[in-house]
């Protein structure tokens, strides 16, 4: 109770700003984790959480701190998406990816630079995005996803992202999801094109086993982040209950169409 009315004292125009979480911390021997959901438990918003309100309640906020979503993927879709649900707010991450920071991926994948080549992606993504918000706790496993052997790496998992650039295992993470009754979200890019779909299977998206169309047309930026928001809004809507896609989606850069599939 006296660490609570210490954050109520310690306010900035109603919300809790950073310095008064850290004081906190110092004060009372706790992490910033505890600050964070001790606040949101008690209607307090974080600062650092203004420009959510109107679209997100403070309510809504506490739901997303409690929230755990596993990205399977940490390149070009799967860098951006765990950027925007760790700004945004959710409480937990892992991330799985066995890959690590090559030249080619200094094109679209944000959290590759000439300083973290050749080393991997999922630890690199990590200490970001704890630097970004230190009441985030992130779990990073640096190898490849294996829908046989780690459907333990799901069981409590709010929702499941698919960042992966292989059709194959796509389908099987989607096939695994529905086994296993957790929410969904595949996204998919090629050239100035992109795909999404949400708590279903994939099997009729990808008829023609092999590599997938992103080898032949390319992964600009701008596609990676256009379907990176798309999904990123799926996991939100997912997680808070809101209306979500029911059918296949595909996103069109050249002709700036969102189509059903």
């Amino acid at each position: 109770m006296e660490r609570l009315d210490f954050l109520r004292t310690h306010l900035e125009e109603g919300f809790l700003p950073l310095k008064t979480s850290f004081e906190a911390m110092k004060r009372f021997t706790c992490n910033f984790r505890d600050i964070e959901e001790e606040a949101l438990k008690a209607g307090i918003l974080p600062l650092r959480y203004k420009r959510n309100q109107k679209t997100i309640s403070t309510q809504e906020q506490y739901t997303l701190f409690q929230s755990h979503v596993v990205i399977i993927g940490c390149g070009g879709l799967g860098g951006f998406v765990s950027e925007m649900l760790t700004r945004i707010g959710i409480g937990r991450l892992t991330l799985i990816d066995g890959d690590v920071f090559e030249e080619h991926n200094l094109n679209r994948q944000n959290f590759s630079t000439t300083k973290t080549l050749g080393r991997f992606k999922a630890e690199v993504v990590k200490e970001n995005l704890e630097a970004i918000n230190p009441a985030l706790h992130v779990k990073a496993i640096s190898r490849f996803f294996d829908p046989h052997s780690d459907t333990v790496l799901l069981k409590d998992a709010d929702v499941v992202v698919d960042a992966l650039d292989n059709p194959d295992l796509k389908c099987a993470l989607a096939d695994l999801t529905q086994e296993e009754h957790k929410a969904f979200v595949h996204g998919a890019i090629a050239g100035y094109y992109s795909q999404f779909a949400s708590c279903t299977p994939l099997h009729h998206l990808y008829k023609e086993k092999g590599d997938g169309v992103e080898k032949k047309s390319g992964n600009p930026s701008f596609t990676v982040c256009f379907a990176a928001a798309i999904q990123s809004t799926e996991v939100i809507k997912l997680l808070l209950g809101k209306p979500h896609l029911q059918a296949p989606l595909m996103g069109d850069l050249w002709e700036y169409e969102l189509i059903s599939l």
